[in-house]
């Protein structure tokens, strides 16, 4: 089972990954330019819910360094007793890369068709780790770049349910301090 600092390692990676992903539906095309920001790794791990542990209630950032640096202990955090709601989240988060890779399926987001989501996201992601299916929610920043807002196993609700599919047409993986990209797919 994976832990925090698994989450930390594995998204430090990402920090210089961006992704160009170009998708179709009904003759209009769009680009997704995913970026990377150590503070997102913090709620993607589901820390905000860990109420009971006051080293975690700092700014996002240093709080990765901390993980990253062993300051903050993977024992300190699972001590929680709030952990066990995270649990499955932490497993799987060092599996994103991967599942950025993968080339599954995308949706745009609309959360009033899920309408127990209070999750404010424009795309949605659906793809398959350890046999289960796992939605990461992408959100857009002011600069026309996104980044992931959420992320998390599916329990009991499929949140692609209502929503609209779109063809993944295009997808490039550019590590930004060196500018080399690798195509992972291209249908065009």
């Amino acid at each position: 089972m994976n832990n925090i600092y698994d989450c930390v390692i594995s998204f430090e990676s990402l920090l210089d990954t961006e992704y160009n992903i170009l998708l179709g539906r009904k003759g209009v095309a769009i680009t997704l330019r995913i970026i990377f920001d150590k503070k997102d790794c913090y709620h993607l791990m589901g820390l905000q819910y860990l109420t009971d542990r006051a080293e975690l209630r700092r700014d996002r950032g240093i709080v990765f360094d901390e993980i990253r640096e062993k300051i903050i202990t993977v024992s300190q955090v699972e001590m929680s007793d709030f952990y066990k709601n995270i649990a499955e989240r932490v497993d799987m988060l060092p599996l994103l890369e991967d599942l950025f890779d993968s080339n599954d399926t995308i949706f745009k987001y609309n959360r009033r068709n899920n309408i127990h989501s209070m999750i404010e996201a424009d795309y949605l992601m659906k793809n398959k780790a350890k046999g289960r299916n796992v939605f990461i929610f992408l959100s857009r920043k002011e600069d026309d770049k996104y980044y992931c807002r959420s992320f998390f196993p599916q329990s009991r609700r499929d949140y692609t349910q209502n929503q609209a599919s779109w063809t993944l047409l295009y997808k490039e993986k550019i590590r930004r301090s060196t500018g080399k990209s690798v195509i992972l797919y291209d249908r065009l």
